[in-house]
Formats: structure tokens, C-alpha cells, sequence
């Protein structure tokens, strides 16, 4: 954003501001004579009066969410120089914003494609083949399976149906219950309707009335195959035994709780994460000392781990008045490389510009803390002394 008119005029832009990346920019705006910036209905930079050039007041914007932010700008000229940039600051010095930040409309949204779902559905088959012998009819049927999948491109859902149709047995009882009163005619050979008799023990069923009415000793036969049911009942109880060892690993889960902060500090390195948040938990919930505090917000460890509401308990608690360069240089140590909301609360509980934290490099930021004063400190100096040769030379 730039420009260069005649004298006495006020010039107003509209449209939206979205820079490429998803961080916090440092902004300031370079103008002859006033301008002021609004963003998303925010008024961040407000350098409205005659000014002779060079950055005024800066700001902090933040872009994290990666959302274009709705921008008006007003830029008015009183006589002398006229121009007004906007600039950004990239590390090693400013910058004007390039053109491809800015949008007359909102960028319009990704657009997302979904492929149409697709369904496969396998042929069902019956097998049914039929087996005949001498005394009865056997029948055997083959359980009827479906297989359906389906497929989508936003979530992958496979689903199996598996369907079993009874198909009852083929009833030829009454065509085979002749063929056992024929046999008990043929009483001249008992020796050969022995023979076949053992073949179909299987069809117990079908032999019992034909032994009742002939022979007395066959009954015995079907006596002993009531034996086989008894093994059955016997072995009822044996699958409930090994639900019982099933609650013993839950005792076992139990962790062990420091109950000071030097036994949690000597002891964080072997601590399992759950471990440590429960033991702060119970040190901040016992009303910890600055001290007590500092120790925590000196080790990696805890502040790796820690939620974000112990973090802020933690710095709140801090006396900064009274720690040594040498804690203080612990902090940023161990808060530099913690979770970025750690770091949120330790921007937001402590000052970092009070001069302990120089070496600290805030949240969307390159640089550090010391730096990035000394830039606002000469960017003010140099809107001063603008303003001093303006006001001379009229």
C-alpha cells in the first residue's frame, strides 16, 4: 500500500489483508502527513497528525488463524511531502507489503471434491446336496452368506452382513420307516442284519422303536450313547475361571505421588507425564511459596507436561522483584522451548520487558525481547525528530 497525491486531499482504502503465512507480523506505516490503520474494526496503527515520514507507531497483528482480516486505511496530506507505505518488518529491516497481500474481496474458500460412494454386493449362493442311505435321509445345507462393503471418500465404513437361512431338513422319514419293518421279517439270517446294524449307530433315532419291539439287549446301545451328554455338563463351569484374574492389572496401575516439590524435581526425569500434572496439581493446591514456584518454572520437564491453568498459576506465582539474573535466565531457558500455551501464559502473567527476560523470543516473533525494544525505541526517535523538522521548517 502506497501512494503519492497533491497537497490538502484524504484518501481512504478498503479491502481485506491476509499475508502468507500463519504467524504474528510486526507492522508500522510510513506516511507524510497522517494515517491510521483498521483491521477487522480495530483501530492498530494511529499516527493521525502531520508527521514528515519514516515508521510511527507499530503493531503487533496477529494472522495465526490464517484468516484475511478486513482492512481500512485513511492517509490525509497538509502540504510538503505526500506519500504513505505500509510496512511489515522481516528479520533484518522493513519492508513495504507486497501487492499479493491485499484483496479488494475475502479469498475465497479450499474447495473440497467427494468422489460418489460405491457399493459391491457379492452374488449369495445356496449349496444344497441331498445324501441318501439304507435307513434314513440325510440332508446337508450350506448357510447362505451376503457380503456388502461400501466406500465413501470422506469415511471409510466397511460393513459385513453375514445372513444364515434356515432351510429345513427334507422330511423322508416316512418313506424310510417301511424299510426297518421289512428287516425284522428276515429273522432266518441274523447274522447278516448284525452286520450293518453298527454302520448306522449315527441315526440313533431311527434304530430305537425297531430294538424295543425285537430284541431285549439292544436297549443297552442307546444307553451308553446317554453318556455322552454327562462330559458336557461338567464342563460348564471352566469358562467362567478365567474371568476372574481379569480386574488384577487395575491394582497394579496405581502411580506413585510425590509430596514435594524436591522429590518431583529429583524424581521427573523417571515420572510418567499423568504422573507429574498430578503432582502439581497437589503442590499449587497447597498454596506453593515464590520460591516453590520458580523451582517449577525452572525445569523443562514440568513445563513440557503441565495444562495450561497450572502453567499461569505457576508464573502468577513467581515474585519477579526478587529473582537473580541467573533464575531468570533458567526461566527463558525452560520456557523457550515449553508448549505454546505455556508460553502464552507466561506472556500474559509476566512483563518481559522489565529487563530479566532480554534473551526470551516471544510468540510470533524472530527476535529477541531486547532487540525488538531497541526497534521501538528508535522508531519513536525517528518519528520525534520527523516531527520537530516538520514543525521548522513551517
Amino acid at each position: 500500500m502506497g501512494t503519492n497525491v497533491s497537497e490538502d486531499v484524504v484518501v481512504r482504502w478498503d479491502g481485506y489483508l491476509l499475508p502468507p503465512d500463519n504467524q504474528t507480523y510486526y507492522l508500522c506505516a510510513a506516511s507524510d502527513d497522517g494515517f491510521r490503520l483498521i483491521l477487522d474494526d480495530v483501530t492498530v496503527i494511529n499516527d493521525w497528525y502531520d508527521r514528515g515520514g519514516g515508521c510511527g507507531q507499530t503493531a503487533d497483528v496477529d494472522f495465526t488463524d490464517g484468516e484475511p482480516k478486513q482492512l481500512v486505511a485513511w492517509w490525509y496530506e497538509n502540504g510538503g511531502g505526500a506519500h504513505a507505505t505500509l510496512l511489515h518488518y522481516t528479520g533484518s529491516g522493513w519492508a513495504p507489503i507486497p501487492p499479493e497481500w491485499f484483496w479488494t474481496e475475502p479469498p475465497a474458500p479450499p474447495t473440497t471434491t467427494t468422489e460418489p460412494a460405491t457399493t459391491t454386493t457379492e452374488a449369495v449362493t445356496t449349496t444344497t446336496e441331498p445324501a441318501t442311505t439304507t435307513e434314513a435321509a440325510t440332508t446337508t445345507t450350506e448357510a447362505i452368506t451376503t457380503t456388502t462393503e461400501a466406500t465413501t471418500t470422506t469415511t471409510s465404513t466397511t460393513t459385513t452382513t453375514t445372513t444364515t437361512v434356515y432351510v429345513p431338513p427334507l422330511t423322508t422319514t416316512s418313506t424310510t420307516q417301511p424299510e426297518p419293518t421289512t428287516t425284522t421279517t428276515t429273522e432266518p439270517e441274523p447274522t447278516t442284519t448284525l452286520e450293518p446294524e453298527p454302520e448306522t449307530t449315527t441315526t440313533t433315532e431311527f434304530v430305537d422303536p425297531v430294538p424295543e419291539t425285537i430284541l431285549p439287549p439292544e436297549p443297552e446301545t442307546p444307553q451308553s450313547t446317554t453318556t455322552e451328554p454327562a462330559p458336557t455338563t461338567t464342563t460348564l463351569p471352566e469358562p467362567s475361571e478365567p474371568e476372574q484374574p481379569v480386574d488384577e492389572p487395575s491394582t497394579t496401575t496405581v502411580p506413585v505421588e510425590p509430596e514435594t516439590v524436591e522429590e518431583l524435581l529429583a524424581d521427573v526425569t523417571e515420572l510418567a507425564p499423568a504422573a507429574i500434572v498430578q503432582a502439581v496439581e497437589q503442590i499449587l493446591t497447597s498454596q506453593p511459596t515464590a520460591e516453590v514456584a520458580t523451582e517449577l518454572a525452572t525445569s523443562p520437564e514440568v513445563l513440557a507436561v503441565v495444562t495450561e491453568e497450572q502453567a499461569e498459576a505457576i508464573f502468577e506465582t513467581i515474585a519477579v522483584e526478587e529473582l537473580t539474573v541467573t533464575d531468570a535466565e533458567a526461566i527463558v531457558d525452560a520456557v523457550q522451548d515449553a508448549p505454546k500455551k505455556v508460553r502464552k501464559a507466561f506472556e500474559s502473567a509476566i512483563n518481559v520487558f522489565g529487563g530479566l527476560f532480554d534473551s526470551y523470543v516471544m510468540i510470533g516473533s524472530t527476535i529477541p525481547v531486547d532487540e525488538r525494544r531497541t526497534l521501538v525505541a528508535v522508531s519513536s526517535t525517528l518519528v520525534a525528530v520527523g516531527t520537530s523538522l516538520r514543525r521548522r521548517d513551517r
